[in-house]
């Protein structure tokens, strides 16, 4: 199975609140700077905030997303 069939690597849950949407985004950040594409969202089915891990390299930053400092 390729990338494109099943583009989701690793799903890292991290529960609720803030202190587990904070730990998730940054996450995501470090990943995406390590050159992983892994995105940070919230999801019920998930428990709560999760970081998903892509299988496809990162290409480039979304345009919607923040510019890392």
């Amino acid at each position: 199975m390729n990338g494109i069939a099943n583009p989701i690597k690793r799903i890292l849950r991290y529960g609720t609140g803030p202190a587990a949407r904070r730990a998730a985004t940054g996450e995501a950040d470090r990943l995406w700077k390590q050159g992983v594409a892994a995105r940070a969202l919230f999801r019920p089915e998930y428990g709560g905030w999760a970081v998903l891990v892509f299988e496809a390299p990162v290409r480039k930053r979304p345009a919607h997303s923040t510019p890392a400092k």
